[in-house]
């Protein structure tokens, strides 16, 4: 039973402060979803990761008192009790940035404020059971487990307890996302980026949400020119701030940065199997040495001595085992301009363990076939793009173990395939670009049935779609002049055609030869063509137009805490902002709807108000419930002007950019107030349903 009038008599100021702490902690918790942190308690949050320490030692020590210095137990109770719900409340305030997202970060901090609740009532009850003390010893434990999670990555603690073993497919059977490149993602990234700790609002846990990306954008754009936020984010320096992983992770390996990099200039498949790309492709050959075959061949001969291995390696010739455990050796060749005959030779102390060599894109000629052909093991062979001729290809029938061959874009005949097709070992040949008419093939194929030669596509026959025209005017709000359209396209001889209303730019579009201005708004389309190419997907933008731009803006309530840095003038500065809703650009209002007032040094006529917005259901960013606009010579007397009922979603779909235009008759005003209503509790279909949703505003447009 708990002793409360006996605490008062004997310490009434500790009581009263940690009960009051602790009812300000609990009330925190609960409207976890109502709180904004102003700044110089942000500061105070930061503060969480230094002083936990201090409960956890003092948590510990009380509970070995209990048992063993029954007389130190009250003090070290009281306090714990202090430095738990003071260091509880630092967390609240910290969890508030945007960095913590996820159930992670909720389970965490109710298991602190359990901790602090159940030390305040171990503290009024006056002489707990010793047993007791054990409750707060295993929250506490819980709690920093979960806060290593967050700090460090899923697993972090209990990392060294689990198998690292993962059952590698076979390679006919192998998807490029899942079976190569997620494994990279599994071990580098998502620790920090899954669906309990999503970090930037960046899960990679799921193909869908990691293709959505996070608060700073999409991970890659194919159709941009630069290599995309994760790449960039990757090749950062590693003191850098915003360098991934961060400097005190384990760093990518350079084959781990080669296969994510191969991996987004290959379109960033998830659904793709290996075999299905191209023979010469990076990440077809580096998949080709992390995956098994079905046959799983073992070798007979010995490994080779790692120091003379060590010692053939260079910066332009790698060599490495092609699996853990086995003496094979895989070859690869790198930078053209580097390669010499001699480094072939070179690799004699090791030819006996050699079993695939890759020489896509080398200087190769007939007379280092014969180099090659002494080679006892060597199943794999690459000689894409090479130039060898039918001269040479007698070399190559004296590879008697010889397995794949690929054979794309050199000058081979169909004489020199009925001479390989002798190599009975011989199961693949790729012949792609080498001009072999199908009929001649047929021959092959009927005399040797068990071997498949994959030929390619006729290019004069089957049609490539272009990629889409570039945008490079980056501008999108037209105000005092008019903004000057700029395109490009990479493809030689395609043309550009456009649109300013948003139809279809096919055929009859006006077409693009130099720059040219625009003074209206509109929603601009383009599609590149070419003769013999399918048109390109288009490229669209919405251009707006800010005729009356206010002169000073005034938020009726505050902006979510997130967004506190950020003043209210980016509502009014014409620098629209992209799907990447953290760049500045934006405000966001999550507690409170917009409600904000636009002034004007001298009357204007006005008729419409555009609200350029950003709906992103997967982050709980949804259109508004209604928008209201008033107007008056003053903010003391206004007049309705229009109402707007946004349409809300009903399933989940990708991020766009949308706006919302109220008009109406000519008014002239000096003062304008705008009212958007948020979400109150998003619908039962959404993973969020019954919390508030956000809506986000980057530009308030007059007209």
């Amino acid at each position: 039973m708990i002793n409360f009038s006996s605490m008062i008599k004997w310490r009434p100021a500790p009581v009263y402060l940690l009960i009051a702490c602790n009812t300000m902690l609990l009330f925190f918790s609960l409207l976890d979803n109502h709180l904004t942190v102003p700044v110089w308690l942000q500061v105070t949050g930061r503060l969480h990761p230094m002083i936990l320490h201090f409960p956890i030692v003092l948590i510990v020590a009380y509970a070995l008192s209990v048992w063993f210095m029954p007389r130190l137990s009250d003090e070290l109770l009281l306090w714990s009790a202090f430095a738990a719900v003071i260091t509880a409340l630092a967390g609240v305030f910290l969890s508030k940035e945007s960095t913590y997202e996820g159930s992670g970060i909720q389970w965490h901090k109710w298991m602190g404020t359990g901790t602090s609740l159940i030390l305040l009532f171990l503290y009024l009850s006056g002489n707990p059971k010793r047993w007791l003390a054990i409750l707060p010893l295993a929250t506490v434990i819980i709690a920093g487990h979960l806060g290593g999670d967050l700090t460090h990555g899923e697993g972090y603690v209990l990392a060294p307890l689990k198998p690292s073993i993962r059952q590698t497919p076979p390679f006919d059977q192998a998807l490029v996302y899942t079976d190569v490149v997620q494994p990279v993602l599994s071990i580098r990234c998502m620790q920090c980026h899954n669906g309990s700790t999503t970090k930037g609002g960046l899960d990679m846990s799921d193909p869908h949400r990691f293709a959505k990306g996070g608060r700073n954008g999409k991970p890659w754009d194919t159709t941009a020119a630069g290599p995309g936020l994760l790449l960039e984010r990757i090749h950062l320096p590693p003191d850098d701030r915003k360098h991934m992983p961060p400097a005190n992770k384990t760093q990518l390996s350079d084959q781990e940065q080669k296969i994510l990099y191969a991996w987004i200039k290959d379109g960033s498949p998830f659904d793709t199997k290996v075999v299905d790309l191209d023979p010469t492709d990076t990440l077809r050959i580096i998949a080709s040495s992390l995956l098994r075959t079905d046959d799983n061949e073992t070798f007979d001969f010995p490994a080779a001595d790692e120091k003379k291995i060590a010692k053939l390696r260079t910066n332009y010739r790698a060599i490495t085992p092609l699996a853990n455990g086995s003496p094979a050796l895989a070859v690869d060749f790198y930078g053209a301009g580097f390669f010499r005959s001699v480094q072939l030779k070179e690799l004699s102390p090791v030819k006996e363990q050699i079993v695939s060599v890759n020489l896509d894109k080398m200087p190769v000629t007939d007379n280092d076939l014969s180099e090659l052909a002494t080679f006892p093991n060597l199943r794999q062979l690459n000689l894409d793009f090479t130039k060898i001729t039918s001269s040479g290809i007698p070399h190559l029938t004296r590879l008697s173990h010889l397995q794949t061959l690929s054979l794309t874009g050199t000058a081979t005949k169909a004489a020199d395939l009925e001479k390989l097709a002798a190599i009975t070992s011989l199961r693949k040949i790729y012949i792609w670009k080498t001009g072999i008419p199908d009929n001649a093939l047929a021959s092959i194929r009927q005399h040797k049935k068990d071997l498949e030669i994959i030929a390619g596509f006729n290019g004069d026959t089957v049609r490539i779609r272009l990629n889409p025209p570039r945008l490079e005017t980056e501008a999108r709000i037209i105000r005092d002049s008019a903004l000057v359209i700029k395109m490009r396209h990479f493809v030689p001889g395609a043309t550009i055609r456009y649109t300013l209303d948003g139809s279809d730019p096919d055929s009859a579009g006006r077409l693009y030869t130099s720059p040219f201005p625009i003074a209206d708004a509109g929603q601009f389309r383009a599609k590149a063509y070419k003769p013999g190419w399918l048109p390109s997907d288009a490229t669209t933008a919405t251009f707006y137009s800010q005729k009356f731009p206010p002169d000073s803006i005034r938020l009726l309530l505050p902006v979510d805490s997130n967004y506190l840095k950020y003043r209210p003038t980016v509502l009014i500065d014409a620098d629209k902002g992209d799907l990447g809703f953290n760049s500045g650009k934006w405000l966001g209002f999550h507690k409170n709807g917009l409600s904000a007032l636009l002034y004007y040094r001298h009357p204007v006529t006005i008729k419409s108000l555009t609200l350029s917005s950003l709906v992103d259901i997967g982050s709980y960013i949804f259109p508004p419930t209604h928008l209201r606009v008033w107007g008056g010579p003053d903010e003391h007397h206004l007049k309705p002007l229009a109402a707007l009922t946004p349409h809300q979603p009903d399933t989940l779909a990708p991020s766009t950019l949308t706006s919302y235009p109220l008009t109406f008759p000519p008014t002239t005003i000096r003062c304008l107030k705008i009212v958007a209503d948020n979400v109150k509790n998003l619908p039962p279909w959404h993973p969020g349903k019954g919390k508030p949703a956000w809506i986000f505003f980057d530009e308030l447009l007059v007209n």
